[in-house]
């Protein structure tokens, strides 16, 4: 399989788990989710793959990791509030806090989509540590999530569901982090590297 077909699929396959809980199963609309994911998360990942691609040739790679992830972040949340109706101000009686944290899981739940498959294809040995670890814990999240859900009573589901949808995206920025990290350090060792070999071929002229 292509790495572009490997892309999508990660990310549909990550916006589908989710999507299937807060769109299929809190809203008993077991089959009705799987179209409107589509039409939503293909469009958004070919933009941010686009992103990825024009960012990889200005920057670092951490540095075009970061933005990028911020990017995808930033575009999922400003269709939550302009398209889903799911803004800050919808409720300003909502408690300060709550409202913080749901946002940032949105944000978090967004960029996780575009950020899964720039993360789980990159093969470098460099962060293969992270890539396994980043693994483990987003099929251990996913688990959870729907674990949770369907043991939940039925007046506890909602609220059950979200918090530990909100926790699984909200707890993957550890490791989107500690893989740009890693880059950091990679590219820093290699400009060094770049350089005691200029500096030792001046030395052989």
């Amino acid at each position: 399989m292509k790495r572009s077909l490997r892309f999508y699929w990660i990310g549909l396959l990550v916006a589908g788990l989710e999507e299937f809980i807060t769109q299929g199963v809190l809203k008993k609309t077991y089959g009705g989710w799987i179209i409107p994911t589509i039409v939503a998360f293909f469009p958004f990942l070919a933009l941010v793959r686009l992103i990825g691609w024009l960012l990889g040739g200005r920057l670092s790679e951490a540095g075009a990791s970061l933005i990028y992830y911020l990017s995808a972040g930033s575009i999922g949340l400003l269709l939550e509030w302009f398209l889903m109706g799911l803004s800050p101000w919808k409720d300003p009686y909502a408690p300060f806090p709550a409202m913080v944290l749901f946002q940032l899981g949105m944000f978090s739940f967004w960029g996780g989509v575009a950020f899964a498959p720039r993360l789980l294809l990159d093969r470098s040995e460099a962060v293969s540590r992270v890539r396994k670890s980043y693994l483990r814990f987003l099929i251990f999240g996913m688990a959870t999530i729907y674990a949770v859900t369907f043991a939940a009573p039925p007046k506890a589901q909602f609220a059950a569901s979200i918090i530990t949808v909100l926790s699984t995206f909200l707890g993957l920025n550890f490791f989107y982090f500690q893989y740009i990290r890693l880059l950091n350090e990679s590219g820093k060792g290699e400009a060094i590297a770049a350089s005691a070999s200029r500096d030792s071929s001046g030395c052989l002229r």
